[in-house]
């Protein structure tokens, strides 16, 4: 006799059923792709928070705009006010650029000794902590003045009255004399935490005073601030035909855009939060050995119920589908506890930090959509083999 259509018994109330058999045993399962779930999830978490944190704070150095450099005409202060005469150029400000050993009260350190403009500010984020900033005096008079990181301070011990104290910078085997007049806050106090030495601090130079030190009356580069509404690539071709042209040559400059190397240092946290996730993802894989694990026992504790089903009418269809469904369900309710676990963890942590929380949504439906296919997978074959069980001999199992 079969069962009639009404009389037939939902695959998932079926499939509910039978975890509820073992409920200890089903728990454990379960939280084993939870497990996976929030490994996942945290390890995208602290990736993309880790990303957007160092892309902060490259662009709080200002590193978002052009540098032109000269590939054999000298560049000048004309040069810098050709770029600026673009429309689209908020400002072009000439650069020289060295890394020198500083030495105040005693104390020495390395450091990047900048030449720069009084609107260097306007550039790169700079905060002024005491003192003042470079005017335009002090760079009409090529004055010995400077403007010291607070790092860079802080490296070197100075403690008490800074501004007026003297830093001597070797450069070239020269040794030159400046006075402090302003501690400056440098954008960027993450990487260098995070990094020690590899970046170093900075000063800060009126540049007519560096040209002076070193010889020269050109520059290593012109920094060029776009406006927002300015298409970069459109603007770094229409710069190096406006200097070509200045220069009377083609092919005498060339330009070097910061976020591309914001992009490219993007792309390899990207890349290592991928390959992070995957290696999380491992446990999803023993996860899933552990569904089938269970399965396969559940199939063996109920071959008599089987035989039983099967010989009153049940198809080989419906007792695959109890049996996937119970997989599925298993694999689902694991996904969902790992996903809550994840989401607190991820949640609390950036209250903690005062961070921004942005749910990873894309990662979350990779992981339900893993953890299903996971369950179907590790689910297909205990469900293949109870519904290939004959009748008669599951009835004479116990």
């Amino acid at each position: 006799m079969r069962f009639k259509k009404g009389a037939r018994m939902n695959p998932l109330k079926a499939a509910w059923r039978g975890i509820l058999r073992q409920p200890s045993r089903s728990l454990l399962t379960a939280i084993g792709v939870a497990v996976g779930v929030f490994s996942v999830l945290l390890i995208g978490t602290v990736s993309s928070l880790g990303a957007a944190s160092v892309r902060s704070e490259i662009q709080s150095l200002g590193l978002t705009g052009i540098t032109l450099r000269s590939e054999g005409q000298p560049l000048t202060e004309d040069a810098a006010a050709a770029a600026e005469s673009l429309p689209s150029v908020e400002q072009a400000a000439p650069l020289l650029c060295r890394t020198a050993e500083i030495s105040a009260r005693g104390n020495t350190s390395s450091a990047m000794v900048w030449g720069v403009p009084p609107e260097i500010g306007r550039m790169v984020s700079l905060t002024l902590l005491s003192g003042r900033e470079l005017d335009r005096s002090d760079l009409s008079a090529a004055r010995r003045v400077c403007l010291l990181d607070r790092s860079l301070s802080e490296a070197l011990a100075l403690k008490g009255k800074v501004l007026g104290s003297a830093l001597s910078l070797r450069l070239d085997g020269r040794e030159e004399n400046y006075t402090i007049v302003g501690i400056v806050e440098t954008g960027g106090g993450l990487l260098q935490s995070l990094l020690g030495q590899e970046i170093p601090g900075f000063v800060y130079l009126p540049y007519t005073a560096l040209q002076l030190d070193l010889g020269t009356r050109s520059f290593d580069r012109i920094a060029v601030r776009l406006k927002d509404s300015a298409d970069p690539k459109r603007e770094t071709k229409l710069l190096l035909r406006t200097l070509d042209r200045f220069f009377g040559q083609e092919g005498t400059t060339a330009a070097d855009g910061f976020e591309r190397y914001a992009d490219q240092l993007s792309g390899v946290l990207d890349a290592v939060a991928l390959l992070l996730s995957l290696i999380a993802g491992i446990s999803l894989l023993v996860a899933g050995l552990s569904v089938m694990t269970v399965m396969l026992s559940s199939v063996r504790e109920r071959t008599r119920e089987v035989g039983i089903r099967k010989s009153i009418g049940a198809s080989p269809g419906a007792i695959v589908a109890e049996f996937l469904a119970e997989a599925l369900l298993l694999s689902l309710g694991g996904c969902l506890m790992g996903t809550t676990a994840g989401f607190l963890a991820g949640f609390v942590g950036c209250l903690l930090l005062g961070r921004a929380y942005s749910f990873p949504v894309r990662l979350f439906l990779i992981c339900l959509l893993s953890s299903l296919l996971t369950g179907a997978l590790f689910g297909a074959y205990p469900a293949k083999k109870a519904a290939a069980l004959p009748p008669a001999d599951a009835l004479r199992r116990t």
